[in-house]
């Protein structure tokens, strides 16, 4: 027997010894108890109440997948010097099925250059504060819709042009259905202003996907660099949850003292029928 076949055994002979034995070994660690925190999500939409759902954080290991709700709680927006505090209770939007626990009487004004801030107490003393604005919606220019060579389906192209000199960043949805809320969400995606031609126009496309008596609607969110971030994270989370590997992904709030987003929702929309 050379000495080439007598290596060979002896490192499979190792390697079955090792593999018998029971390396497996728990190892318990121990935890730091967990520090809940206020989370918050506040839109400001002209013409809508001021609104916003205030709830807290939960362990990660906790079998409850919603946060629970803060209900005692003093909230007060506070915009050109004027405190508004907002009640809390139940409060539903059946146009978009968006539910929220505290809610204003008074409406968001149609101003686009002055700051709105928000401050929140909870019983147990939390604070979280925060500060926006809205921000001018920028408008639709056109929806073209384009036929396949059969003419039996219709991809759909919508065109706007980004306001120069000075950086922006977008929100875009397109819906299918009968009534927006009601309707199929078929896009919805974020975008900074890099991709703009040099006469500042975009254009967003879709697939062949529609067919005759569609109903679509485009939705342009005009936002700022902090939402557009707190919405990058959120997707990044979303897509990262149960992926053993992507990188954990840290939602990037513009609150201070907890976590969520506070900011203006300013957009403009575009309807179109194919046909």
């Amino acid at each position: 027997m050379d000495n080439e076949l007598l290596l060979l055994i002896s490192v499979l002979s190792f390697l079955v010894i090792i593999a018998s034995c029971d390396l497996q070994k728990d190892i318990d660690v121990e935890l730091p108890p967990y520090e809940s925190e206020l989370v918050l999500e506040c839109y400001l939409e002209p013409g809508q109440p001021y609104r916003l759902l205030l709830s807290e954080s939960q362990d990660y290991f906790n079998s409850s997948t919603d946060n629970p709700l803060i209900q005692n709680a003093t909230v007060v927006i506070t915009h050109q010097g004027v405190m508004d505090t907002l009640p809390n209770g139940a409060f539903f939007d059946f146009v978009f099925n968006k539910f929220y626990n505290f809610q204003s009487q008074k409406i968001v004004p149609f101003n686009y250059y002055e700051d709105f801030s928000i401050s929140i107490m909870d019983d147990r003393g939390r604070a979280l504060t925060g500060t926006t604005q809205i921000i001018e919606p920028v408008e639709v220019d056109s929806m073209i819709l384009q036929f396949n060579t059969t003419d039996t389906a219709a991809l759909v192209l919508s065109y706007f042009v980004d306001p120069p000199e000075e950086d922006n960043w977008y929100r875009r949805q397109l819906h299918v259905g009968e009534t927006i809320d009601g309707g199929r969400l078929d896009q919805d995606f974020i975008t900074d202003d890099n991709l703009e031609t040099d006469d500042g126009q975009f254009v967003f496309g879709s697939a062949f996907d529609y067919t005759f008596g569609d109903t679509l609607y485009t939705t342009l969110y005009h936002i700022d660099e902090p939402y557009f971030n707190f919405l990058q994270s959120v997707f990044d989370a979303i897509n990262a949850n149960g992926n053993p590997f992507a990188t954990p992904a840290q939602i990037r709030s513009n609150v201070e003292g907890g976590i969520g987003i506070f900011t203006g929702l300013s957009y403009d929309r575009d309807t179109l029928i194919v046909q």
